[in-house]
């Protein structure tokens, strides 16, 4: 079954199995790094709040072995949930005094998000952009995040040093950092069953607790000179997605040339279009306590 017929197989029981009245519409959404996906909209008679499902998403499921009725009544069941509506405040975002203590921030790639940047307040950093979304934690669907537009800072009346003066203040909070050896990271993916080889280049990497959007973790105020105390000398840092970036000490690099052919390389053959943060590499010198871009 082909993706246009996966569609038209869901939207098709989705009209069959929800109450009339029911109003189905396919966006087209833009995600991260101006790749855009198809959403579905699923709007109940009288409610306000529509759950959007990510058909390409779903798609992959399918691809990947799960059932076609499987993925069907999990969407159903999302979409019947009687309690979404009434548990959800959709007056919330009116007002920044009840989510100012959620706002916090993510790391972007500048270039391949630059029509993203012109609609939502942000802050130039290296080859990358600073934007903000609240990170919402006790939804009717569990934790979910919503990126902050220009908008947004109009409806509140507050600048975006204010934004970032906040989300800095929140970030460490509510999303702490993490760092660790590259080996204890293989293991807790194997569930402790395979002991990764010595590749003789010492790595951490370095993320959030709930590694979701912990590329940011470098903006931490103090942490680039955490890290450097415990390597003890500069380093790298390989953006490995927008989700973590790998530390690896100056004394083990033989050449920056290899480490950007690497970045490029899994960019291209292991990361997710919407996921990659950066082809380019940094060095954190505890000297100067900067980071500086190193493109080529």
């Amino acid at each position: 079954m082909n993706y246009q017929e996966f569609v038209g197989t869901v939207t098709g029981f989705l009209r069959e199995s929800l109450p009339c009245g029911t109003k189905l519409e396919m966006l087209a959404l833009e995600k991260n790094n101006g790749v855009m996906v198809d959403g579905l909209s699923v709007r109940r008679q009288g409610q306000a709040v529509a759950p959007t499902i990510y058909m390409n998403a779903c798609y992959r499921e399918y691809l990947g072995g799960r059932s076609l009725k499987g993925i069907c009544d999990e969407i159903l069941e999302c979409c019947q949930e009687t309690e979404f509506e009434g548990a959800f405040d959709v007056d919330f975002f009116t007002d920044y005094k009840k989510l100012k203590s959620t706002v916090v921030y993510k790391l972007i790639n500048a270039e391949k998000n630059r029509e993203l940047l012109k609609k939502v307040p942000h802050l130039p950093y290296l080859d990358l952009a600073i934007v903000f979304y609240c990170l919402l934690a006790d939804t009717p669907v569990g934790s979910a995040t919503v990126l902050i537009h220009n908008s947004h800072l109009t409806l509140w009346n507050i600048s975006c040093v204010q934004l970032y003066r906040d989300a800095a203040a929140n970030a460490a909070k509510l999303l702490p950092a993490r760092l660790c050896g590259m080996a204890e990271v293989i293991r807790e993916l194997s569930g402790g069953e395979d002991e990764p080889e010595d590749v003789g280049v010492p790595m951490y990497v370095l993320t959030n607790t709930q590694k979701s959007l912990g590329a940011a973790c470098v903006l931490y105020d103090g942490m680039m000179k955490s890290c450097a105390s415990r390597l003890g000398e500069a380093f790298y840092v390989l953006p490995s997605s927008i989700h973590e970036v790998i530390l690896v000490p100056v004394s083990a690099v033989g050449s920056e040339q290899e480490l950007l052919d690497m970045v490029r390389d899994i960019n291209r053959t292991q990361v997710r279009d919407t996921e990659v943060l950066s082809d380019n590499i940094y060095l954190y010198s505890p000297v100067s306590g900067k980071l500086t871009l190193i493109e080529k």
